[in-house]
């Protein structure tokens, strides 16, 4: 039992009003009828105010009240609370009520609570605030509250973002809200734990809405749904330039810009080739049975290529003899029809550094193949079944096969472009699919690569797909850039189109740069399935927007000699930040150990729709010792419009420093009892949005 005191000798003499007169509820002569206006008791002046009850539970809550005591020195008095189901005013809440005494009592505030429990759910409670002073005891007026349904009657949150979604009483085991009054904490039996922005909300009510519809909160088994039932949009293009004005870098890469003045046509029939049209002066052509050399320092020239030979080749000579690329002339190289195989070395062997149009005529299929054993030439490369010193610009919509057996499919030591027209190409490759030294750019055609290589390696400059639909299947990394000179440039640019990717083996990776990653408007599929292989994987930048990415690992970890140290299979691993938003994120990771996002450095959210899968278990193995967590990083910020649901075998989300969360849906379980689903380090700072993180039964 608390004392309210009263300032001026109050301990001396409260202590004797307290032992003369107590809170009776049976003393009609020492009641107020409940009027809240003030009462004098000699030079006393009383006013009770009964407060809103808090913390309402099924079976308890807690009741709250006000008090004003002036002109009352060396007076004491006690604080208390009737309460009832049955409704009645003050007097007959007193009367009939059970007294409960106040729990606490602020002296410079005058207010005081009493907690009350054994509570029958669903049921509506009367009380009334109470004080003896003076040997008189005063009420206030009635208040009401109603404690939780036991199993019926759900939790109903209306969200600012449109959802309805409830939470059946019969879960919940405590409410609690925070310091701030803005986020309010839902603690479950099956240990979860909800916080909730009130910002999120339209309003919370306790009773199901007539029509609206509304479903409850998401399980773990949604998000492997949501993978599982992922459908590929229609991948978007991104319009390839207009042709240049001559004074452009790439005014040469259009075959609209050329004009041929000679054309010179070579037809292979078995082991023999001959030529027809006017060879003109600067132009020499010499043959071997079916492989055909060609020297030219003459412009505006075309070569059609046609026939059938399992014994050729066509070679263009470099004619740089003063060391200048004067002697050197870009030329149309238009495929119509051809099928070439070369049991020595490469079918098509371009010794020029000049820019070559590769033309594919409509409904014309053409066949490359090379030997598995070259025979070399002195000063001179041969790194692949279509191979060419020069720049290898590709058009037309016709069919080209390759298939590789000692080199690459098709190597350029320059770059390569697909226009927006071209057509299909098909490689199989013992090395790399595409391998080129500068540049790879894609507007269009649709590309399938098997490589036991990597499928497109560029050895120092960038990787860029804007339309088209690029397929990959091979052992070793489907796209490379080595490309780091210009570090506010992405080496790896997806900004349209369509990217599929299977890699096979240890540490093949789907994409990997030690440059900056940026996936705009892309649509990307990838799986990889050795050991500590990861999907997307940069050193710098990694920046995912308005895109659609589904990618999936599996795999144990594996010891990384260069790096000595152990390295697992994640989905995408960013070296640096990690930016993802307006985007639909699909994240599956399978192996033990494994992780869906894996940082180093700041993770940001926003405006996405990501649902993220791991089933593997934590990984221990030649006293390496590798977490599986489906999202570990070192900070991360979760925005408005953000969707994320995860599904963990273990750790769900691992923040070393600090998790930030200003909006969206978060929802974090775990399927095993031995972790934290939601593990930070650091500070857990939220503003907005929802966290609903625990165990998922």
């Amino acid at each position: 039992m608390k004392r309210l005191h009263i300032p001026a000798l109050a301990a001396i003499l409260a202590a004797a009003a307290m032992l003369l007169t107590g809170c009776n509820p049976d003393d009609d002569s020492k009641k107020d009828g409940g009027n809240t206006d003030p009462v004098n008791t000699g030079n006393a002046k009383v006013e009770i105010t009964t407060g809103d009850a808090t913390d309402i539970k099924k079976k308890s809550a807690i009741m709250t009240a006000t008090c004003a005591i002036t002109d009352a020195d060396g007076l004491g008095g006690i604080a208390c609370f009737y309460y009832n189901s049955t409704a009645g005013n003050a007097e007959a809440v007193r009367q009939n009520g059970i007294r409960v005494f106040a729990d606490s009592v602020t002296e410079s505030s005058k207010t005081f609570s009493a907690a009350v429990s054994g509570l029958d759910p669903d049921t509506r409670y009367y009380y009334v605030a109470c004080i003896t002073l003076d040997g008189h005891e005063y009420t206030g007026t009635v208040k009401s509250f109603t404690t939780l349904a036991s199993d019926e009657g759900p939790m109903v949150f209306y969200q600012k973002d449109g959802i309805v979604r409830y939470i059946a009483h019969s879960a919940l085991d405590d409410i609690q809200e925070a310091d701030n009054g803005n986020i309010v904490k839902y603690c479950f039996s099956d240990s979860r734990v909800a916080s909730y922005s009130k910002n999120m909300l339209d309003s919370v009510t306790y009773s199901y809405p007539s029509g609206i519809s509304f479903s409850a909160f998401p399980d773990a088994s949604d998000f492997r749904s949501a993978i599982d039932n992922a459908e590929t949009p229609q991948p978007r293009s991104v319009t390839e330039p207009p042709a240049p004005d001559e004074d452009a870098d790439d005014y040469s890469d259009y075959i609209e810009n050329f004009s041929v003045k000679n054309s010179i046509v070579f037809t292979w029939a078995g082991n023999d080739v001959t030529w027809s049209g006017t060879v003109p002066s600067g132009v020499t052509i010499t043959k071997d049975q079916g492989h055909v050399t060609v020297q030219s320092t003459k412009g505006k020239m075309k070569y059609r290529l046609q026939g059938t030979t399992s014994d050729g080749s066509f070679k263009v000579a470099d004619m740089n003899v003063t060391e200048t690329d004067d002697n050197n002339k870009k030329f149309i190289l238009e495929l119509y029809g051809v099928d070439i195989t070369n049991p020595n070395g490469p079918a098509i062997n371009i010794q020029s550094g000049k820019t070559i149009l590769v033309n594919m005529p409509l409904d014309k299929v053409n066949n490359l193949k090379d030997g598995a054993v070259y025979t070399q030439t002195d000063g001179e490369s041969q790194k692949g079944t279509f191979f060419s010193e020069g720049q290898l610009v590709f058009s037309g919509p016709g069919t080209l096969n390759v298939t590789s057996l000692g080199g690459h499919g098709i190597c350029s030591d320059d770059y390569i472009r697909l226009r927006y027209n071209a057509g299909n190409i098909n490689i199989t490759s013992i090395k790399d699919g595409f391998n080129t030294k500068d540049r790879f750019l894609m507007y269009g055609g649709n590309i399938t690569v098997k490589s036991s290589g990597d499928g497109v390696t560029v050895r120092r400059g960038p990787f860029e797909l804007y339309g088209g639909s690029l397929d990959i299947s091979c052992s070793d990394d489907g796209i490379v850039s080595d490309y780091s000179l210009e570090p506010d440039v992405a080496c790896v640019k997806i900004g349209g189109g369509n990217l599929n990717i299977v890699t096979t083996d240890a540490k093949g990776h789907s994409v990997t740069t030690t440059g900056n990653l940026t996936i705009e408007n892309g649509t990307v599929t990838a799986s990889t399935q050795g050991a500590a292989s990861k999907c997307l994987t940069a050193s710098g930048e990694m920046v995912i927007k308005d895109s659609y990415i589904n990618l999936a690992t599996q795999g144990d970890p594996l010891f990384d000699e260069d790096e000595n140290d152990w390295s697992s299979a994640a989905c995408i691993r960013a070296k640096s930040s990690l930016s993802i938003s307006g985007s639909d994120v699909y994240l599956f990771s399978a192996g033990n150990g494994s992780k869906c996002i894996n940082a180093a450095s700041d993770v940001t959210l926003g405006s996405s729709a990501l649902s993220l899968v791991t089933n593997g278990d934590d990984y221990d193995g030649d006293g390496n010792k590798s977490r599986s967590r489906a999202i570990d990083v070192i900070s991360m910020s979760v925005n408005d419009g953000t969707s994320l649901g995860i599904s963990a075998a273990k750790t769900a989300v691992y923040v070393e420093t600090g998790l930030n969360v200003t909006g969206g849906n978060t929802f974090a379980y775990s399927l095993s009892d031995e972790t934290k689903a939601l593990y930070v380090k650091g500070t857990i700072t939220q503003t907005g949005g929802l966290v609903m993180s625990g165990l998922s039964k």
